[in-house]
C-alpha cells in the first residue's frame, strides 16, 4: 500500500521529499492510532486549524514579549502532532536520524538529550538502536503524544518537562541535540547556558536552526527577537559566552550525496565534519569547554 500523502504539505516543504513507505507506516500508524481517526481526517483538521485561528496565534507568538505567552502556545497547540509526524516520515528527516546515529557511534556519544523533542522521533530512532536518548520539551499535547509513542513501542525513555527544570544532573550528557528549536525559545541565552550545564566537559551541542530574518518571509512562529542570529557569527558569539567553541558542521559525506543524486534519498554512507562556520541546513557542532558551565 502506498503511504499517505498530503500534497499541500509537500508543496510547502519541498526539501522534505515524499514520505518513505517504511517510516511512514510506523509514523502515520502511530498518529492514526493515537487520535483514532483516519489520516485524511487528521489532515483536514490540521489545515482548517492552520489556516484559521492558528495562523494568527503563531504571529502573536512570533512577536511575543513574554515567555509565558510562548510556553502557553506550545503547551496547548495540537498543530505539531500532524506536521511533525509528516516531517518525521520524510526521507530528509530519516536521513538526518542516520547522520546523528553515525556521529554518536563514531564519537562515543553514549547518552544524548533531544532538547525540544517534539513527537519523539529522534528518541525512538536512537533508543531502538541501542543509543540512549532522553526527551525534553514543554508539557502539553505534543509531550503527551511522545510519551504514548514511547510506551507503544516499549521503550523506556526518560522524559523531562522543559518548564520545570527538574530531573537533570549537571554534566550528565555526552550530546544535546536542538533541531529546529532555538528559533522558538524566548530566553535563548538562558537555554544555551542550561544546555552547557547539562553537558559533560567536551560534550557536544548539535543545533540546526532557521532563525527569522528581518524584512523577509519566514515562519510566523520563529521569534522575531532572534532575527540577528540568522548571522551565524552572531550565534557563535552567543555560544561562546556560555563556554562553547565551534567544532564544525555535521553533514553526510560525499558518497552519501552521490547516492542521493541517484535517487536514494535516505542513504547515509558516512558522515564528515566540515570546519566552515555557516548556516546551511547542516548541524552546527559546538563543544563545551572543560571548565564548569557558566564560568566562561
Amino acid at each position: 500500500m502506498a503511504p499517505f500523502r498530503d500534497r499541500r504539505m509537500e508543496a510547502g516543504f519541498p526539501s522534505w521529499g515524499l514520505p518513505g513507505s517504511r517510516a511512514a507506516r510506523l509514523v502515520f500508524g502511530d498518529l492514526a492510532a493515537y487520535l483514532r481517526q483516519p489520516l485524511e481526517t487528521v489532515a483536514e483538521a490540521y489545515w482548517r486549524h492552520r489556516d484559521g485561528d492558528d495562523l494568527a496565534a503563531q504571529r502573536r507568538v512570533g512577536e511575543a514579549t513574554e515567555a509565558a505567552d510562548v510556553l502557553a502556545y506550545y503547551a496547548a497547540t495540537p498543530h505539531y502532532l500532524y506536521e511533525l509526524s509528516y516531517w518525521e516520515a520524510s526521507p530528509d528527516k530519516q536521513a538526518w536520524f542516520r547522520v546523528i546515529e553515525r556521529a554518536c557511534r563514531r564519537h562515543r556519544l553514549r547518552r544524548v538529550l533531544d532538547f525540544g523533542g517534539g513527537v519523539g522521533g529522534l528518541c525512538l530512532f536512537l533508543n531502538a538502536r541501542g543509543i540512549r536518548c532522553d526527551y525534553l520539551d514543554v508539557g502539553g499535547k505534543t509531550f503527551e503524544y511522545a510519551a504514548w509513542r514511547f510506551a507503544r513501542h516499549r521503550l523506556d525513555v526518560a522524559m523531562h518537562d522543559a518548564a520545570s527544570g527538574d530531573g537533570h544532573s549537571s554534566g550528565s550528557y555526552d550530546a544535546v541535540v536542538a533541531w529546529d528549536v532555538l528559533e522558538h525559545l524566548f530566553d535563548l541565552e538562558g537555554a544555551i547556558r542550561r544546555i552547557a550545564a547539562l553537558l559533560r566537559p567536551r560534550g557536544w551541542f548539535l543545533s540546526k536552526s532557521t532563525f527569522a530574518v528581518s524584512g523577509t518571509e519566514h515562519e510566523a512562529i520563529h521569534l522575531a527577537q532572534h532575527a540577528r542570529y540568522a548571522d551565524v557569527a552572531e550565534l557563535n558569539r552567543l555560544m561562546a559566552r556560555s563556554g562553547f567553541r565551534f567544532v564544525g558542521q555535521l553533514k553526510p559525506d560525499r558518497l552519501s550525496r552521490l547516492l542521493r543524486l541517484c535517487g536514494l534519498r535516505q542513504a547515509v554512507a558516512g558522515i564528515r565534519i566540515a570546519p566552515r562556520l555557516k548556516h546551511g541546513g547542516n548541524f552546527l557542532i559546538h563543544e563545551r569547554g572543560g571548565t564548569e558551565a557558566g564560568d566562561a
